[in-house]
């Protein structure tokens, strides 16, 4: 394959892989569309003229509606909490939580109106950016990547020199953060691997067709940890290599935030409090989203809402912040393997005026989170019914 067609295929199947990285293999969803989307709304207000508060009343509330990457599930603890706990209401936000799928593009959405606010891959957003859509992101929900290789620790591999020779499974046949990682560590993708288009399950690697699966650490890895009767497992991070790419983000269009500025603020004050309860009450997350009827049962969203803290927690720079230097390497290592064409400037493409403003509103609040220790969780206990 000529390098041209390579960095066609790259381009064509990285952006499917990035939309999808983090979905499960779950069932059917619910269809898109709003009959009211906020473009319009007013800013949210309470009777005594402020922003929302404990126990006031709004004398109007803004309807805003926010599509999810996928179902009901841990991942999207915090905005489940937020709802739960009253959080939007003290906001004066009336909110939507409408669930996604391969079969939803988000993007789209946002484009025609139809949804004000998505939980998206920043690449995605980066992507869209690169067609021409002006899709900004106002706050990232995972600091670090939860995309990682799995392998059996009786293949042997323990470093990325000891892919060399091994079939890897990449989701739509092509990762970004691989495409860095072996060229970073001197290997040629088309000539010292053998990919393999890897499903959204652990099946592949559980019956031996490859050595390397791709997985998420809150998600297909629990999969493999209920699968792997007992065998050992070994995880490539990304995070640790500096391949990482950033994940769940907070997009939007330009054009309803300028038109919408304290509903997002209030926005991301809210579902900001509802991340911060979850991490100081993950147990109580779990029963908020099992109430909110997800496809996984209870052993696998304890051990999501564990994985998805990890990601947020501790916030290096503070809770939904997304720095110069974030985006660089996930612009830089997007740009370098094709998946998206022509530079992007931060400026154009992160817009973290909202998300400084709610911080500030939360001045009282941990958004550091420095001394979150996760929960020390039994995968053998966890997931021994399967």
């Amino acid at each position: 394959m000529s390098k041209q067609e390579k960095r066609s295929k790259m381009k064509k199947n990285g952006r499917a892989a990035l939309l999808a990285a983090c979905l499960l293999s779950v069932g059917a969803l619910a269809s898109c569309g709003s009959d009211e989307p906020s473009s319009n709304a007013t800013t949210p207000a309470a009777t005594d003229g402020g922003g929302g508060g404990g126990g006031e009343t709004c004398a109007t509330k803004t309807k805003v509606k926010m599509t999810l990457q996928w179902v009901a599930q841990a991942q999207f603890a915090g905005n489940f909490a937020a709802l739960d706990q009253g959080y939007y209401d003290e906001a004066c936000i009336e909110l939507e939580l409408q669930p996604g799928g391969p079969d939803i593009n988000a993007v789209q959405l946002l484009l025609t109106g139809d949804t004000d606010l998505a939980g998206w891959q920043f690449g995605a957003v980066l992507t869209a950016r690169a067609e021409g859509a002006d899709v900004i992101s106002i706050g990232q929900v995972f600091e670090r990547s939860g995309y990682q290789l799995l392998s059996f620790a009786d293949k042997g591999i323990e470093k990325a020199e000891d892919f060399k020779g091994k079939t890897v499974g990449l989701w739509g046949g092509f990762q970004a953060s691989f495409s860095a990682a072996a060229g970073k560590h001197g290997l040629n993708i088309d000539s010292d691997v053998t990919i393999f288009n890897q499903g959204f399950d652990m099946l592949a690697l559980l019956n031996g067709e490859i050595d390397l699966a791709s997985a998420m650490s809150y998600n297909e890895y629990a999969q493999a940890l209920a699968g792997a009767n007992g065998r050992e497992l070994r995880v490539f991070d990304f995070n640790a290599d500096g391949t990482a790419t950033l994940q769940d983000t907070i997009a939007t269009t330009r054009g309803w935030v300028e038109k919408n500025p304290d509903v997002a603020t209030a926005f991301l004050k809210a579902t900001m409090k509802g991340w911060i309860y979850c991490r100081d009450n993950p147990d109580k997350c779990v029963d908020i989203v099992l109430k909110a009827g997800p496809a996984l049962q209870q052993n696998y969203q304890v051990w999501q809402m564990n994985e998805v803290n990890k990601l947020i927690w501790p916030s290096t720079n503070g809770l939904f912040s997304l720095t110069q230097g974030m985006f660089d390497q996930t612009h830089s290592i997007l740009l370098d393997n094709g998946v998206i064409t022509g530079a992007q400037q931060y400026a154009d493409a992160v817009d973290m005026s909202y998300r400084d403003k709610a911080a500030a509103e939360l001045a009282e609040e941990d958004l550091l989170g420095a001394g979150f220790t996760p929960q020390e969780l039994d995968p053998t206990a966890l997931f021994a019914a399967g």
